[in-house]
């Protein structure tokens, strides 16, 4: 097959091809000749099979009318022969008038093998043969049943021991006195059931007699040799045997499907069935179907191929015409023309109306061009009024905090301790509210970006409660941990957005809540995918539920709990932000969240997360703690570089107390300068500096030859925002510490990157801070990071 032609073949016969729907249009208006071909076969095979149906109705009928006149023919034979003297006055030694008179019999009725007379003892005088030769009746059923009734009787269906053919016995009493003194009897033959057969004029047609216990003892034809086998377990004749009278549908004994007329006789207590076979029946009605079919395919042939052509002169020209013109415009040709002025009407007008549209589009090209601009100005300025505004208010707070946090640790007096206390909690307030204001932004700016690594799902909620047990404890509050055993061990997720959740609404909840107690419940089930729709199975559902018995929340507050701003009493604090910063970082981990709750009796909040569990190698490479991670012996050499000197002050008071030796300076020229002048085991270097500010510097202390060049430098910066922190790194530094500083993870930070820095340049090291394995064993080194802020 040439290159390229089975695509335009699928594009030609394409569903959404003008051709393909045209030409199902044509097809579609041969439905209906189609649908009315079905239905008359479908009519023509009921109507054959009805007159199938009704012929063996008929000679079913005409057999057991059939047989009722035989049975009257032998019962005229039997009272005329009666009469006769030579009959009456016949004796076992004097037979020649009795045999005489049957042996003409036979030849007389053809419906008859025999005539025989007995005496009434039930032996035989003469029959149609000649004299008797001692045969006796005596014990015959039917024979009885003349002696008891001394009346015509009807013997059931035997086969006879000469003719070997099946016969009923029609046998009549000789009286004389009221005394029988003979016994007549005639044999009927079946053998008139052929002509049926005949009439029905199918090789594969049955005609059968069925006794009451089901046995055949008649059958027209009988290749298989089945007269006198019982056949009574076959569901079609249990069938007949039931109903007596009737037709039925039903494989037969041979395999094959027949239509059966089935008749009862009361005279012989015999069932006289009439099978047609359906199989020729449906093959002709279908050789008549194909035939209709056949004629139909032509007539679509014909009618496709004229469409064919009357399309691709009329219409598939302006079509592609239409479609070239159209994907110039979708490359970029604003504007494109279309000349129809000799396509038929209908397309000009398409043409007209398409040209317009390309001048409009080019028209509203330029403005969205315009009003994109507008937009992303307007998204910088958003960006850098935030940044902006982080950076003013941490920058302070980093002193208010700070100063407050190192008051605390001296010697006060209760009145100065509460007082201290009440100014660090209202600065920490105020960096939650600024925290709550960011982190809302990046969700609705898609912007948060999440993490993957493993974490033991226990010991953060264990963390979480231990966070807020001050907090409980100090309002009288029982505060309860429930963690399934499935819950527990190494997940892979983002556990500081997970701790970020818990702890609001463990907090929420102890705010809340003025007596009785607070219960974090953890439990986890396995993930069948149903409900993690698109994501790989294995997992878990992990439910973290929160239960307090605080004040409640009406129905009517419910509905808006989880939107922003929205506050239950403003009295006790909060943005209203929490919540919903909640419900964004759930959606956004493809969880859900919701609550219960009733005024005056407590609220239920949960949430549910698919978690991976983590695999053994990952928890034992990143679930490990570095080495580093907490606060290193005191004695580093540490260059500090911070252009404000409430926070210079604030950082060196903190790491002298701490045992480090700190030089300042105020500028990022002054700490290049710095560490080319004197040996430091880390930098702390602030971004936003006069003269040089922090990145700059940094870029420039990386191109230094030498350790020098590879000494680590951690960011210290009151921007936050991830451009923020990816531009640190991208400069440089090993590492950023959010403002405000928290002391403890300032000094485990430093501790951590001096121990790296004595690795990277010691015997051996070479390359930038970080780079080369620290002397603690790990596979690699720690990455560049954020030190979150809390």
């Amino acid at each position: 097959m040439p290159a390229g032609l089975m695509p335009r073949l699928l594009r030609v016969f394409s569903p959404r091809s003008l051709r393909a729907r045209l030409m199902g249009v044509v097809l579609a208006s041969l439905a209906l000749p189609l649908v009315g071909a079905l239905y008359l076969a479908d009519q023509q095979l009921d109507d054959h099979i009805g007159a199938a149906r009704e012929l063996a109705l008929h000679l079913a009928d005409d057999g057991v009318q059939r047989q009722h006149d035989l049975i009257g023919e032998a019962r005229n034979l039997l009272g005329v022969l009666s009469l006769v003297p030579a009959i009456r006055n016949a004796t076992p030694t004097d037979t020649d008038g009795c045999v005489a008179t049957l042996a003409p019999m036979p030849r007389q009725h053809r419906w008859t093998t025999g005539v025989w007379l007995t005496d009434a003892d039930g032996n035989i005088i003469c029959d149609t043969t000649g004299p008797g030769a001692g045969i006796s009746l005596r014990e015959r059923e039917y024979f009885q049943r003349v002696l008891d009734t001394k009346s015509w009787v009807v013997s059931d269906f035997i086969i006879g021991k000469r003719s070997l053919k099946p016969l009923i016995i029609v046998a009549s009493p000789i009286i004389e006195n009221g005394r029988i003194v003979r016994v007549m009897g005639v044999a009927v033959d079946l053998t008139w059931l052929t002509d049926l057969v005949k009439v029905l004029k199918q090789p594969d047609a049955r005609v059968m007699v069925l006794d009451r216990n089901g046995v055949i003892v008649a059958r027209q034809p009988d290749p298989e040799g089945w007269l006198n086998r019982n056949v009574g377990h076959m569901r079609h004749v249990q069938q007949m045997l039931k109903e007596r009278d009737g037709f039925l549908d039903s494989e037969s004994a041979d395999g094959r499907d027949r239509l059966w007329a089935f008749r009862h006789s009361d005279e012989t207590d015999t069932i006289f069935a009439v099978g047609m076979p359906t199989s020729p029946i449906i093959a002709e009605a279908r050789r008549d179907l194909w035939q209709s079919l056949g004629l139909l395919g032509i007539a679509a042939l014909v009618s496709v191929t004229a469409l064919w052509v009357l399309l691709r002169a009329s219409v598939l020209r302006w079509v592609w015409e239409l479609g070239s013109a159209a994907t110039r415009i979708g490359d970029g040709g604003g504007g494109t023309v279309i000349e129809a002025e000799r396509a038929p009407h209908e397309f000009r007008v398409v043409s007209h109306a398409f040209n317009n549209m390309s001048r409009r589009l080019k028209q509203r090209e330029q403005e969205l061009r315009s009003a994109m601009e507008e937009a992303r100005a307007g998204s910088r300025a958003k960006e850098e009024f935030l940044a902006t505004m982080s950076h003013e208010i941490r920058t302070p707070m980093n002193g208010v905090i700070g100063f407050a946090e190192m008051l605390l640790e001296t010697p006060l007096t209760a009145e100065q301790r509460r007082y201290a206390s009440q100014v660090r909690d209202a600065g920490r307030s105020l960096l939650t509210v600024i925290n709550d204001v960011l982190d809302l932004s990046k969700l609705e700016a898609g912007r948060l970006d999440l993490v993957s690594v493993p974490f033991r799902l226990d010991d953060l909620a264990d963390r979480c409660v231990a966070i807020v047990r001050l907090a409980a404890e100090q309002k009288g509050l029982e505060l309860q941990t429930s963690i399934s055993a499935t819950a527990r061990g190494f997940v892979m997720g983002d556990p500081d957005r997970l701790r970020q959740i818990l702890l609001n609404l463990l907090s929420n909840a102890v705010k809340f809540t003025d007596r009785g107690s607070v219960r974090l419940t953890v439990k986890a089930i396995d993930d069948d995918g149903s409900r993690t729709a698109g994501k790989p199975g294995g997992g878990r559902i992990c439910t973290f539920t929160v239960t307090d018995t605080g004040i409640g929340i009406a129905p009517e507050r419910q509905r808006d709990l989880f939107q922003r701003f929205t506050q239950l009493e403003r009295g006790r604090g909060g943005t209203g932000l929490g919540l919903a910063i909640c419900r964004r970082l759930v959606e956004l981990m493809g969880g859900e969240i919701g609550m219960e709750s009733r005024p005056g009796s407590g609220s239920t909040f949960w949430f549910s997360l698919p978690l991976l569990p983590a695999g053994s190698a990952a928890v034992q490479r990143d679930g490990a703690p570095l080495a580093g991670s907490e606060p290193g012996s005191p004695g580093a050499r540490i260059l500090l570089a911070e252009d404000l000197a409430m926070n210079r002050d604030l950082a060196v008071t903190m790491l002298t107390k701490a045992g480090h030796h700190v030089d300042a300076v105020e500028d990022g020229a002054a700490a290049v300068a710095a560490v080319q002048e004197q040996t430091y085991d880390l930098v702390l270097m602030d971004v936003q500096m006069p003269v040089m500010d922090g990145l700059e510097a940094t870029r420039r202390i990386r191109a230094l030859p030498g350790p020098v060049g590879r000494i680590p430098i951690l960011a210290l910066s009151a921007g936050v925002l991830q451009v923020e922190v990816e531009r640190c790194l991208q400069a440089g530094m090993n590492a950023h510490l959010a403002k405000p500083l928290e002391k403890t993870k300032l000094l485990a930070a430093i501790g951590r990157w001096v121990r790296v820095g004595h690795a990277d340049n010691g015997p051996g090291g070479s390359g930038p801070a970080g780079s080369g394995p620290p002397d603690d064993g790990q596979d690699e080194p720690p990455r560049p990071q954020l030190i979150a802020h809390s």
